[in-house]
């Protein structure tokens, strides 16, 4: 990864992944915590200010709007600065995961199986409690909308984008809005941004009843024409009702006094937040995407995020890898797992096994090293599953004794075990091991290592008579072969003296 360019002589920018009015966003690494990012980046020059100093300023306060919102539904933001080299100005942020809910909305079908009711109001009441949270720092969006509202996988709502937050208690930032400037887009504006009048946090309640009608609706309020401004001044909304039947009378006439004129007839944010999330929690939800369930932190609050398979990979839009570079990843990877860089050395490795599908053995050889450096950075469930992988493409190749095989079996038994898979770890070594010991060097450590795991796990299982006979035998042999004081022995002393005291019926009592 020699060629990446760098930010700040630190971050290293993989791929473009979004663009917005302040600035581009990049996928990025942080090689010093070994972790992927997202790093934006100010676009110079700035295509609305055409004072560069007003466009550097409004970037720093976005920044600092974005730093100091300590919120679940906010990206975390972990630096921002200069660039020494460029002069770029840049912010680090946490990398999300999922889909924004505009292409969510897409996604569905309204004519003939339209979301749950407990799915639009899910996504709903997280942007409220989000939005309630802000504004009671004196901190307006102004600019909800579907592009902004992303969901991640296990379901949490981001709100997105606060470059053109305003700070309601004045001060240089809230002055850096150009005069006569209208700040929003046309289909979620409030009257007030069309008016260009002053806007608070019933302004972001209005975007919230847009984009409430929308995901229950699959229409914009107003649609997208020309005079859609006119009509959020001038025009009443339609009805849900009249679009949707099933959608409850009690979240109609929350939209409806969401979307009202007058900014002081709306209810404010952790008002919407109470009325939807009796409907957020009251049933199923059937999201376009399972693992990107609005509902989940609802009915599951504080559980664990579901595993999502990765995406599959379209081969045809990917060029096959030569022999060549594929020696050159495998060094790459290797350099970059030795400098602890885990992260970097895991993509590095999918992106070249999604690039060898036509060659079954380069595929196999990939990925038993991806495992090795999932197994190195402690990622044991995700090692488990291409140890697995990589055995059965090697069997198919070469057969059960193929060494490749056993190395897959062995480091397989040994992430389960890790995992406190006890009774399937044990029963993994235990095959394993007759399997193991006619190809194994007399003096490869691991046969003894793997007949201490059988140990360990005999004990783990309560088995620990089974347990102190394969200790036994092990001292035995240390001590021919070490001598029967040796450090070696002491230790399966200690594990056997461990064993008598567990396999007393009442514990050992204290004296003196």
């Amino acid at each position: 990864m020699t060629d990446a360019r760098h930010i700040a002589r630190r971050y290293r920018l993989h791929e473009p992944i979004g663009q917005g009015g302040m600035g581009e966003v990049w996928k990025g690494y942080d090689p010093v915590l070994d972790r992927r990012v997202a790093i934006k980046l100010m676009k110079e020059p700035h295509p609305l200010l055409g004072d560069p100093e007003v466009a550097r300023k409004r970037f720093l306060r976005e920044v600092k709007a974005s730093a100091s919102l300590s919120c679940l539904g906010i990206p975390a933001v972990h630096d921002a600065g200069e660039d020494p080299d460029s002069g770029q100005l840049y912010v680090v942020m946490e990398l999300l995961s999922g889909a924004e809910v505009h292409d969510l909305v897409g996604e569905q079908d309204y004519q003939d199986h339209p979301p749950a009711i407990a799915w639009a109001a899910a996504i709903g009441a997280q942007v409220a409690a989000t939005l309630a949270e802000v504004h009671r720092i004196g901190v307006v969006h102004r600019d909800i909308k579907p592009r902004n509202l992303f969901v991640t996988t296990g379901g949490v709502v981001k709100v997105l984008d606060f470059g053109i937050a305003a700070l309601l208690d004045g001060g240089d930032s809230a002055r850096l809005t150009m005069v006569g400037q209208t700040i929003g887009t046309p289909p979620y504006m409030s009257p007030e941004q069309c008016l260009s009048s002053g806007l608070g946090p019933s302004t972001d309640v209005y975007g919230l009843g847009c984009v409430l009608h929308e995901l229950l609706t699959g229409k914009l309020v107003f649609g997208s024409s020309t005079d859609v401004r006119y009509h959020h001044v001038r025009s009443a909304p339609p009805a849900i009702t009249g679009l949707r039947a099933d959608v409850p009378s009690e979240i109609e006439a929350l939209v409806l006094r969401m979307l009202a004129k007058d900014a002081d007839d709306r209810p404010d944010a952790e008002a919407v937040y109470d009325a939807l999330l009796p409907y957020a929690i009251s049933g199923k939800s059937t999201p376009p995407r399972p693992d990107l369930d609005p509902t989940r932190p609802f009915s599951r609050p504080m559980s664990a995020t579901p595993r999502r398979r990765p995406a599959p990979v379209v081969a045809a839009a990917r060029e096959s890898l030569s022999p060549a570079e594929a020696e050159q990843i495998r060094e790459q990877a290797a350099q970059l797992a030795d400098a602890e860089q885990f992260a970097e050395a895991t993509d590095l490795l999918v992106e070249a096994i999604a690039r060898s599908t036509g060659d079954q053995e380069l595929a196999a050889d990939l990925r038993i090293r991806l495992a090795g450096v999932l197994f190195t950075a402690g990622s044991y469930r995700r090692a488990l599953g291409e140890f697995e992988a990589a055995r059965a493409a090697f069997t198919q190749l070469y057969g059960e004794s193929d060494p490749d095989v056993l190395e897959c079996r062995y480091y397989a038994a040994t992430c389960r075990s890790l995992l406190g898979d006890d009774t399937v770890a044990l029963e993994a070594f235990q095959s394993f091991l007759p399997v193991w010991a006619p190809f194994a060097a007399e003096d490869d450590p691991r046969t003894e290592e793997i007949r201490l795991q059988i140990g360990v796990l005999l004990a783990r299982t309560r088995d620990f008579t089974d347990a102190r006979l394969v200790f036994q035998e092990i001292r035995e042999e240390r001590a021919a072969k070490f001598g029967a004081k040796s450090p070696n022995v002491a230790e399966v002393d200690g594990y056997i003296a461990r064993l008598n005291q567990y396999e007393q019926e009442e514990p050992p009592t204290e004296e003196g």
